[in-house]
């Protein structure tokens, strides 16, 4: 399996998604990386709950 980092997956899908984005947001995503990338965490973390198996 190709190994991912994090920061490049995260700036991966943020390129993908750019127009999700105005300039101002874009230019405060690429200031606060760290942030950006707990912010991440915790949506993946919670998402993946969400599609698990309820038993």
């Amino acid at each position: 399996m190709k190994d991912i980092r994090l920061d490049d997956f995260i700036k991966d899908r943020i390129q993908e998604n750019k127009d999700l984005f105005t300039k101002e947001e874009l230019e405060m995503i690429k200031n606060q990386k760290e942030c950006v990338k707990k912010i991440y965490l915790l949506g993946f973390i919670h998402g993946k709950g969400c599609y698990e198996e309820q038993d």
